[in-house]
């Protein structure tokens, strides 16, 4: 690793030279080969992310750290990219959001996504954009599997989420001896069904092109086999079952991970990438906002609510510096569990952010929201404490909601404006319509009364398909297969990535919204400040201070989870006197976890301060940032 090194510095390095030129010959360079590649400008591959970030660093020096976080299993970088200014400490004490993308290899529209509001933050001229640099950090890791990210840009093209650790998937002794093949030389790993009386599927009724699982309560049939592309390279009867790879670094973290699972890995953090990303988080304890593109989703679907759980019994124990703070008593006969759903506290909070998601995307209603074992996202919030937001960037579901969405606006719109010109002059007549619960009030029956819905989503995704990215749709071609003699063999379907990542013209549109969420999440965090001081002199050198803290931002300074997990340090109130200038309090006092939108906590002392100078202070917040002043002990 080479944390604080830029990846052109570690190659100056390794290679015995230094200096800007190089630097900047370096980009230009990676630049000239990232133009020249002649792959879809919307999606990057490796090279050209990093080109990409290198630019970045190199027009914004003062704002981007650009850093080579780890390597990963092939070799490839895992980047780190760190907004924000001032010096390391300071960008370290300052409340940080967190953007992973690219952690499931098979997502490249989450990296073009980070990287574009990466840079549309950075190019803004807008005050408040610039501020926000300057009270806040931002870290982005653009991509976590790069390994897996490489398919896309291979020939013939192969989606898979896992990295490239070697496994026995199918237990034979053997390591990724069967993987799938391009049987027609068109450069695409599709799909291969195979007509066969015992195969579990039949063609759809309505779109043959889509397979339908039969079922057998209704008195169906199968008929089809479906497989991916490939032979039996091992002769076991079994098809592609242990391809290249690997970990799927999204399965790979230890909250509900999955031992023995698919592709999750012999142990949790078993991978150099998802160590590399857990051992950051750890060392970062100023994150307080984490968002991941990724299959994971608790933003399309709100949260169910629920009580939170009664606080376990507590002991108080003698702080070095004075007051007392409250912990689990090492006595506590009842150990805490880990909740296994958002805390009650905590869920309001992301249904408001998750309703804010929905509405800058422009859906109006909820789609049905995705779990997985062993995801990145849960360890944030459940082990560490800290909000964590996950969405899946772009999936069929999202694409036909957002047009049907689009639709109703329009036609909304439409109506709206006929309306208008319609609108009877005053003395006219309006004109006759149906009576109530006439035959214009009836449903007509038809034929979609019957229609099999089963495969809604794959019919009309298709067709949508069929309009605007033809080629993402393969179609069906009979293929005379060595290991299927006599039977009908068809290699088509759904291309590799078709139904993870959009078409190219459509990466640019989703950027756009996806900047504007990006641009209010970032704005979430707890803020604290002083609301009041209070002094009343005493006589005699000695003053009665008061200080009242309030948190002027949304998020409180802990979740409900925070204080369960107690990864999230206490907001501290740290007076800078000596010892003996306290008749009562402390030099340190820890403030219960504030609320945010105004919530307030205060701290009281009695101070002998014969010489009535002011009062350094500090109040430090791990998520909230930190504030510094003096106490003027004059009064008016």
């Amino acid at each position: 690793m080479h944390f604080g090194l830029s990846p052109m510095e570690i190659h100056l390095k390794r290679s015995g030279r230094s200096g800007c030129l190089e630097i900047l010959a370096a980009a230009a360079l990676l630049a000239t080969l990232s133009s020249a590649s002649g792959e879809p400008s919307a999606y990057l591959d490796n090279q050209r992310l990093g080109g990409q970030l290198l630019e970045l660093a190199g027009k914004f020096p003062g704002r981007v750290q650009f850093h080579e976080a780890g390597q990963s299993l092939g070799s490839n970088s895992v980047w780190l990219l760190e907004l924000g200014q001032g010096t390391p400490q300071e960008r370290l004490q300052k409340p940080a959001l967190l953007v992973v993308a690219g952690i499931e290899g098979n997502d490249l529209l989450g990296t073009s996504l980070a990287m574009s509001w990466a840079s549309q933050l950075l190019s803004s001229k807008e005050d408040t954009f610039t501020g926000l640099l300057q009270t806040t950090t931002i870290y982005l890791f653009p991509r976590m599997n790069p390994d897996a990210a490489d398919n896309f840009f291979a020939r013939p093209r192969n989606e898979t989420a896992v990295n490239r650790r070697p496994g026995d998937d199918d237990h034979d002794g053997l390591v990724d001896e069967d993987d799938a093949e391009d049987l027609d030389h068109d450069g695409l790993i599709t799909w291969m069904r195979v007509q066969d009386p015992e195969g579990e599927y039949r063609l759809d009724p309505v779109d043959p092109r889509l397979l339908l699982k039969a079922d057998k309560a209704r008195g169906e049939f199968g008929g089809w086999r479906l497989f991916r592309e490939g032979i039996d390279n091992d002769q076991d009867e079994q098809w592609n079952e242990d391809g290249r790879g690997g970990v799927n670094l999204n399965r790979n973290f230890p909250y509900n991970y999955q031992f023995f699972g698919a592709n999750s890995g012999p142990h949790p953090v078993s991978e150099a990438e998802t160590k590399v990303l857990a051992d950051f988080v750890v060392a970062h304890p100023n994150i307080g906002i984490v968002f991941t593109f990724g299959a994971a989703d608790n933003l399309l679907a709100s949260p169910p609510g629920g009580p939170s759980p009664a606080p376990t019994n507590t002991g108080t124990i003698p702080s070095s510096t004075g007051p007392t703070r409250q912990r689990p008593a090492a006595s506590d006969p009842s150990p805490r569990q880990t909740p296994t759903s958002l805390q009650g506290g905590d869920i309001p909070y992301v249904r408001e952010i998750g309703r804010q998601f929905r509405e800058t995307l422009g859906i109006k209603t909820e789609l049905k929201g995705a779990a997985e074992p062993g995801t990145f996202s849960d360890w944030v919030y459940f082990h560490r404490g800290r909000l964590s937001l996950a969405a899946q960037p772009w999936s069929p579901a999202l694409q036909l909601e957002m047009v049907k969405a689009k639709t109703a606006a329009e036609e909304a719109a439409k109506a709206k404006e006929s309306s208008k010109e319609n609108k009877p002059a005053p003395g006219d007549k309006p004109a006759e319509t149906a009576p109530k619960g006439g035959p214009a009030a009836k449903p007509e029956p038809g034929a979609k009364d019957n229609e099999d819905k089963r495969n809604e989503e794959d019919r009309a995704f298709l067709k949508w398909l069929d309009k605007n990215a033809p080629g993402a749709f393969v179609a069906w071609k009979s293929f005379e297969h060595p290991d299927f003699p006599g039977k009908k063999v068809e290699l088509g379907g759904f291309a590799p990535f078709a139904k993870t990542n959009p078409p190219e013209p459509l990466v640019q549109e989703l950027s756009a919204k996806y900047n504007r969420f990006l641009n209010q999440l970032v704005r979430q965090f707890p803020r604290i400040a002083v609301r009041q001081v209070k002094v009343k002199p005493l006589g005699s050198g000695v003053y009665d201070v008061t200080v009242q803290v309030e948190n002027s931002g949304y998020l409180p300074t802990s979740l409900v989870q925070g204080q369960t997990t107690r990864e999230v340090l206490p907001t501290r109130l740290v007076l800078e006197l000596e010892n003996r200038s306290f008749l009562s309090g402390s030099r340190i006092t820890y403030l219960p976890p504030i609320e945010g939108s105004g919530g307030m906590a205060e701290a009281r002392w009695i101070l002998h301060l014969p010489d009535a100078k002011p009062v350094p202070y500090q109040i430090v917040s791990a998520l909230a940032g930190t504030v510094k002043g003096a106490i003027s002990l004059e009064t008016k």
